[in-house]
């Protein structure tokens, strides 16, 4: 018997849903019904009985919200269903970890929609740490410290001008001041030194931090304005995980960003004309 036929009857959509998991690994209920174009009404009691019947797993996060992942058996029905090979299932994930799972996927599905609407042009997203680990050495009074930078992902999106690339960072209020002052500098020392360039061949390049609270904001923008220098001002973009809505993506593109020059209204991209 065909694992097909264990969710019959199927939506038709069922395929969108496994797909969604399988690209994003963690995701709400919501974030899947964005990406599928169905309702929460529709969508929560398909990934119930994914859950029911093994297909998927379901995970709770620290602030009590759920999350949900492919399991092997829903990979192999997911091949089955597309013709493609079996993919490789979510690993597992704590809850502190998982809400900033959840984080950075909001930003995927809102990148994501923005795309599909013609607001702007998706060019890539990347989220393994081998293809964004890189590294600096800074000269220090007493010796050198080697400053690793492993971003959260990169999103490429094209411009007038050609394409630009975002370098995220999600903070969820976890790591010290000193660690991310630490951070910011080896940014800047990297980009001074060619770093976009040489690791993802592209000249245009921001490091956006997106932080939980506007507390949390200000600190961190005014640790980035310490360290990095003025030259490397507009480097650093700020926003809170506010812009961040599946339900209003283009809320993304609203003049809501903030730099350590003191700008707070600052468009992270401008809407292509198509889309106004």
């Amino acid at each position: 018997m065909k694992q097909a036929t264990l969710l019959a009857p199927q939506p038709s959509w069922l395929p969108d849903v496994l797909a969604a998991l399988a690209e994003h690994e963690y995701l709400g209920a919501h974030q899947v019904a964005a990406l599928t174009a169905q309702t929460i009404e529709a969508v929560t009691p398909v990934l119930e009985r994914l859950v029911r019947d093994r297909h998927a797993r379901i995970l709770a996060a620290h602030t009590g919200s759920k999350a949900y992942a492919l399991a092997l058996r829903g990979a192999k029905l997911l091949a089955e269903l597309s013709g493609d090979e079996p993919v490789p299932v979510g690993r597992s994930c704590g809850t502190a970890m998982l809400d900033h799972e959840l984080v950075r996927n909001d930003l995927a599905v809102v990148l994501k929609l923005l795309d599909s609407e013609g607001a702007i042009e998706l060019l890539g997203w990347k989220t393994a740490r081998s293809e964004l680990a890189d590294a600096v050495v800074l000269v220090r009074p007493r010796g050198s410290e080697r400053i690793a930078l492993v971003a959260d992902a990169l999103a490429v999106v094209a411009t007038p001008t050609g394409p630009t690339a975002l370098l995220v960072e999600i903070d969820m209020g976890t790591v010290s001041l000193k660690r991310m002052c630490a951070k910011y500098e080896g940014y800047a020392a990297w980009w001074r030194g060619g770093g976009p360039e040489r690791q993802f061949r592209i000249k245009s390049l921001r490091v956006l931090t997106i932080v939980t609270n506007q507390a949390r904001l200000v600190r961190l923008r005014a640790a980035a304005g310490e360290v990095a220098g003025s030259a490397a001002h507009g480097l650093f973009w700020f926003a809170t995980t506010d812009v961040l809505d599946v339900d209003e993506p283009v809320k993304l593109l609203a003049p809501t960003f903030s730099t350590p020059s003191g700008a707070s209204d600052r468009r992270l991209f401008e809407a292509r004309p198509a889309a106004t």
